[in-house]
């Protein structure tokens, strides 16, 4: 899929794309541009393909068509931000925090960015949310506004659906002239963590109502929505709506990455998983999603499983998280692999950032189960409990959540309550003993493993 004519590239595109991270110079791209320019029958005189803007750039302009079922990424446009202040010449601190949001919203990897700040600035102001996005090819709209009065600064931002004009999201920001770095860094991280799962949401939407017209990120998406159930028949339908996704786009790494993440989940629910074909989905989201932040958050949690090493799942995490610092996904995967490394605290510090970043994550579940066995770990019990507890009430068919609840109360003196779990949770996961359990787990420490176990089998667990 081309680039459509009325945007400009995005240096940090540019960058990631094509440089895949390296440091470049303006003599290092120029003779690069002379050469495509020379391939595609194009010069800097006539640019008909490749136009040079003065002092921002360069820009695609020749007709773009899409053929077949692609990918399908969402667009979002980043506005230029409305300046309400006294002094003209705070338009920089405008332009400046614009370009910032853009920048974090490129972290986030599964959607495209196109920052409208410097190039389109004045032929968008007047026109309706619907017609800029028929004119930036975009799915989503942030538009806001900066006020400044002497010190003070507040910014508001807002979500909007261009298909309706509604708003989707807004927030208000405020911060002082000398804190303008702290402000930018709270932008990012709560624009991020606020604003992917309402855009995951919409396009989910937008899906449904494609009645069966799907590319491959419909399928991703729907993959998603389905893991929220839980139980075995939701995993089993978003494990086929990924190889739907993998067979419109083979080289979908957060694809993979989802499907491996999801053998892990399978496989206390008593599936049987061949190891050998997960490890190489596992590889293949690392490898392929090289700077894509979910494939290398699922598939390298999925990797550090099934080879039983942590460590070298964490290096996938880790780079993950240098992509994109405010994932709550990411956080959350890095929590699992040190807590089966016997890394308690560690674990902990990833889960609360996963829950600060993004509360309304649809598997905040997940990060509350993982807190409440980092905290029964560290023999804090009666937090522990309190977490599964509120995992449990959201996805009351996640085993994983029960088997910390059942543990944690028992070693609290709470017998008749881990009584009840344990049946709760063998009505769920028929079949499941300690022995099982005790095979199948990642958790490798010792004391970590006395923990939980002593308390499943004092709670009744055969």
């Amino acid at each position: 899929m081309g680039i459509p004519r009325e945007s400009a590239f995005a240096p940090l595109g540019i960058i990631a794309r094509v440089w895949k991270g390296r440091n470049v110079s303006d003599a290092t791209i120029a003779p690069r541009l002379n050469a495509a320019r020379r391939a595609l029958g194009d010069d800097g005189r006539r640019q008909r393909i490749i136009a040079t803007v003065s002092r921002q750039g360069f820009r695609f302009v020749a007709g773009v068509s899409t053929e077949g079922n692609t990918r399908g990424r969402p667009v979002v446009a980043v506005l230029p931000l409305t300046l309400r202040s006294d002094n003209p010449s705070d338009a920089y601190l405008a332009r400046g925090l614009a370009d910032q949001l853009a920048t974090a919203l490129g972290q986030a990897g599964w959607f495209d960015v196109r920052d409208t700040s410097a190039s389109f600035a004045e032929a968008l102001q007047e026109l309706p949310p619907s017609e800029v996005a028929r004119r930036m090819s975009s799915n989503h709209l942030v538009a806001g506004a900066l006020e400044i009065s002497g010190d003070a600064l507040r910014l508001r931002l807002r979500l909007i659906d261009p298909e309706d004009e509604n708003q989707v999201w807004a927030d208000d920001m405020t911060g002082t002239r000398d804190g303008i770095f702290d402000l930018q860094d709270r932008m990012a991280k709560r624009v991020l963590g606020q604003i992917e799962p309402r855009l995951r949401h919409t396009e989910l939407q937008r899906s449904a109502r494609r009645h069966g017209n799907f590319n491959a990120f419909d399928h991703y998406l729907r993959a998603a929505d389905l893991l929220r159930g839980m139980d075995i028949a939701a995993m089993r339908a978003a494990c086929d709506a990924l190889d739907r996704a993998v067979a419109e786009h083979p080289g979908y790494a957060a694809s993979h990455g989802m499907r491996a993440w999801i053998a892990t989940l399978m496989l206390p629910q008593g599936i049987r998983i061949d190891a050998a074909v997960e490890r190489e989905r596992s590889r293949r989201a690392v490898t392929e999603g090289k700077f894509d932040c979910e494939a290398l958050a699922m598939g390298g949690y999925a990797l550090g499983f099934f080879e039983r090493d942590p460590l070298l799942g964490l290096a996938h995490l880790r780079r993950a998280l240098a992509l994109n610092p405010s994932s709550a996904r990411a956080h959350d995967h890095a929590g699992w692999l040190p807590l089966y490394a016997g890394l308690a605290s560690e674990a902990q510090t990833h889960f609360e950032s996963a829950l600060t970043l993004c509360p309304i994550d649809e598997f905040s579940f997940q990060m509350l189960t993982g807190r409440a066995f980092a905290l029964l770990f560290q023999g804090e019990c009666e937090a522990a409990a309190a977490d599964a507890r509120r995992a449990q009430s959201v996805a009351p068919q996640y085993s994983v959540c029960h088997r910390v609840l059942a543990a944690a109360d028992r070693i609290l003196g709470r017998d008749p309550e881990a009584r009840a779990v344990v049946r709760h949770l063998l009505r769920i996961n028929p079949g499941l003993t300690l022995a099982r359990f005790a095979r199948e787990t990642r958790f490798e420490a010792p004391a970590d493993r006395a923990t939980l176990f002593g308390g499943l089998k004092r709670a009744g667990l055969p």
